[in-house]
């Protein structure tokens, strides 16, 4: 079983909460480059590769900066860390634009179960009365914000199972990150992106996506996805794995649906997508959810 050494130094499994709900906040403004990468004539894949890639020198300077050498031990554990974000992130857009995107949503966000599930199976790691409420309330906040208004959002077609399959990647990231807590997350941080970008670049050309069109990347949209990948992709991932190395996998797994909520809110200000009083109660039963968690249960281990 693991130590928490995060429950032995009071406030640190706080800062590491609050790590990760401040950078899955800012995974939430993802949709922005996006959509102008989209409005350009780049495809989906292309564009989780290019956004990725622009974060990618960032993640190198802070590593070669800020990181020590690795143990011999710890590189396969960095390897892994690559791969299962690497994974998630070509999965995760291709479920959300070969299928209807609520329900690939939703099932990408039953990541706190995956967690729940690696955390028992692998390191013998309970699931209290108190985190299963609090889960329980997130997916219903979670469907609530989505719009709880259709039939269960069970898998369907390739694009559902591709929404699964990234979450998973992802909720087994949280966990084996969380197993190794002594590893460098500046480390992690560059495995995490440099997978993403080869992943998606290998999924792209698999699949057959047509290449980015001559001239699309313009000077101007070149330098917003810089500016993008230095303060808001390379911030969101960092500050993800810094603070999953400090709480539960599974509290990180419900921490990181402050995503939907600036996600959804970032859409009402600045394109005048409306939210319903529904949605509004859901994100407020997210909030309540995680409150439920990181106040309400103690990690012993």
């Amino acid at each position: 079983m693991r130590t928490d050494s995060a429950h032995m130094v009071p406030g640190l499994a706080l800062k590491g909460s609050l790590s990760i709900a401040f950078a899955a906040g800012l995974w939430g403004l993802y949709w922005i480059p996006l959509r102008h990468l989209d409005e350009a004539g780049i495809g989906p894949l292309w564009a989780s590769c290019l956004t990725m890639a622009c974060a990618l020198p960032f993640a190198f300077l802070a590593a070669w900066k800020f990181s020590s050498r690795p143990a011999r031990g710890d590189l396969p554990w960095i390897a892994l860390f690559g791969a299962g974000i690497g994974l998630s992130a070509p999965l995760y857009f291709t479920a959300v634009t070969s299928t209807d995107v609520i329900r690939a949503i939703f099932l990408f966000y039953m990541l706190p179960i995956w967690t729940t599930l690696i955390d028992r199976a692998i390191f013998g790691i309970r699931l209290d009365i108190a985190r299963a409420f609090a889960v329980l309330i997130a997916f219903v906040g979670l469907w609530l914000l989505l719009g709880g208004d259709g039939g269960l959002p069970l898998p369907r077609n390739a694009g559902d199972w591709s929404a699964i399959g990234a979450g998973f990647c992802w909720g087994m990231t949280l966990s084996l990150v969380r197993a190794r807590p002594a590893i460098d997350p500046h480390l992690s941080t560059l495995s995490a992106i440099a997978g993403a970008v080869v992943m998606s670049a290998l999924v792209a050309l698999v699949a057959g996506a047509s290449l980015p069109p001559s001239g699309a990347m313009t000077a101007g949209l070149s330098l917003a996805m810089v500016a993008f990948g230095a303060f808001a992709m390379w911030p969101s991932v960092i500050g993800q794995l810094w603070g999953a190395r400090l709480v539960p996998a599974t509290r990180a797994a419900l921490l990181t649906m402050t995503e939907l909520l600036v996600a959804t809110v970032s859409a009402a200000l600045l394109i005048g997508t409306t939210l319903t009083s529904v949605q509004l109660i859901g994100g407020l039963v997210i909030i309540a959810a995680v409150l439920v968690d990181v106040l309400g249960v103690k990690d012993v281990g």
